[in-house]
């Protein structure tokens, strides 16, 4: 639990700058005219002075049981690691939990507001500068001596020039006037970046709204024109404004959620059939230390949403084929889905067998398009490497690579076909021989933090976020890659 001795610690070390954001986040939704008095306090303070406006909002928030929450989500967000170790946190476990780098969720942070800080950040000096000057000329923000984007924000907020949102009344975001302005100054990137985080929060209040006109419209027949007030001489029609149901969701109960085939690599020995040899990498393929991790955050996650579990080891070539076809053939018409994860060394396109001989990644996406799985979503999820590239050639302490060159490529073509791989091709994969890959973990962290409000093409978002602001000892980082053609939101549901 943070003291205020704590909390004043905390404000008193950060720069001026830091403060402007610090209050723009835990102000700009409650009261911006109070944030903007509060700042030009801090702006006249002298450096050597100390302020005290963040142990005046936690006793204002104290009420609330989440101030805690929503101050370290703030100074995770800000990316103030030092800071937050020095008052005793874990700054990697904070990351785990909240969500610092992906702008468009937030946990007790006002969503809008994150997004508008990671807008800002986006910003240089140059760019701010025409974009404040463009919002003076087209509103009636006061001109700054020294423009800063977030305080032009929070001038926009305190005459409705922009508006945040209210998800509790259904409240949607507007941020035109500041989208017009980007577009004036020529800044599309900055405009399509803000229209996205729009979308996103509007997106869920669309959702929840057309639920509520579901349930109560339900017994309503469903037509465009309906007769009022009829009489023998006049009929009055109405033209009823019919708009696309939004996007629909797969059907998922953990009770009938159906079969995860987790295949897991560990050990590789080299073939010697002599009609295979050569197709064998050229050295021999380490075993994959780490891997036992991943294998126990997967079985836990999926069996806490109601998966059968079908665990493979070990598999060559030949066997993880024959694995893939049985779990397809367990499938049965009462079954949600299928999921296959691959835990194994790779090329582009292929993963390794036990014997050392790899398969075609789009083999096994043929066998698990069968007539069974029709209409229902097939997860495959691979750990391995697309190539042996790295963002530098600096030996990484305690990682290993899950991969070596190659040439093919595959990519998924089969409806209702979702492929997260954790790495783009042509680039190695990282696991830590103690703590798993970069890809599992995240993977399993973020689907438990956020099956309950998101789909999962959002939570791999999230994934592929965090999983790319992460980086090796020499500097080394990887991007993982989604290919999907779902054609539903796929949510899951937790087990009781």
């Amino acid at each position: 639990m943070l003291s205020q001795e704590d909390v004043n610690f905390i404000e008193n070390s950060l720069s001026y700058e830091d403060k402007v954001s610090l209050i723009f986040l835990l102000y700009g939704h409650r009261n911006p005219q109070y944030a903007l008095q509060i700042l030009t306090v801090v702006s006249r303070a002298s450096v050597s002075e100390e302020t005290s406006f963040l142990v005046d909002w936690m006793n204002y928030v104290h009420q609330s049981s989440d101030w805690e929450n929503e101050l370290l989500e703030v100074l995770t967000i800000m990316e103030q690691n030092l800071l937050l170790l020095r008052a005793g946190y874990d700054d990697d476990e904070l990351r785990l939990k909240f969500f610092p780098r992906t702008a468009e969720i937030a946990c007790f942070v006002h969503p809008m507001l994150k997004g508008l800080y990671h807008f800002c950040e986006r910003l240089n000096d140059e760019n701010t500068s025409k974009l404040v000057n463009q919002l003076q000329r087209s509103t009636s923000i006061p001109s700054q001596q020294n423009p800063c984007m977030e305080i032009a924000l929070l001038h926009l907020l305190c005459n409705e020039g922009i508006q945040l949102g209210l998800k509790q009344s259904g409240q949607e975001s507007n941020l035109l006037v500041l989208t017009a302005a980007c577009k004036a100054v020529e800044l599309y990137d900055h405009s399509d970046f803000l229209k996205s985080i729009v979308s996103h929060f509007n997106r869920h209040l669309s959702n929840q709204n057309q639920e509520q006109s579901d349930a109560s419209t339900k017994n309503i027949p469903n037509i465009s024109d309906v007769t009022v007030g009829h009489s023998p001489s006049k009929s009055v029609i109405t033209k009823i404004q019919t708009t696309p149901s939004p996007l629909e969701s797969y059907t998922f109960h953990p009770e009938r959620a159906g079969i995860v085939l987790l295949i897991n690599q560990f050990t590789f020995y080299r073939e010697t059939n002599p009609e295979l040899i050569e197709l064998m990498p050229p050295r021999p393929l380490k075993d994959r230390k780490g891997t036992e991790v991943d294998k126990k955050a997967l079985e836990s996650l999926f069996t806490e949403f109601g998966y059968e579990l079908i665990l493979e080891e070990n598999n060559t070539h030949h066997q993880i084929l024959q694995a893939v076809q049985h779990a397809v053939q367990r499938i049965k018409s009462m079954h949600c889905s299928l999921v296959v994860c691959l835990l194994s060394h790779g090329q582009e396109g292929k993963v390794f067998g036990s014997n050392s001989i790899p398969v075609e990644v789009k083999a096994i996406q043929q066998l698990m398009a069968n007539e069974r799985l029709t209409g229902k979503p097939k997860l495959l999820i691979v750990q391995a490497c697309q190539g042996a590239d790295l963002q530098s050639a600096v030996p990484i302490p305690n990682h290993e690579l899950d991969g070596l060159d190659g040439e093919e490529k595959t990519a998924s073509v089969f409806m209702d076909f979702l492929v997260a791989w954790s790495t783009v091709p042509g680039f190695a994969s990282i696991r830590h021989i103690e703590k798993g890959s970069w890809f599992i973990q995240e993977l399993c962290a973020k689907v438990r933090q956020l099956y309950e409000s998101e789909h999962i093409m959002d939570i791999l978002t999230a994934v592929i976020n965090d999983v790319a602001s992460k980086r090796g000892y020499g500097n080394e980082c990887m991007v993982p890659i989604v290919q999907s053609t779902l054609s539903k939101k796929l949510y899951f549901q937790r087990r009781t």
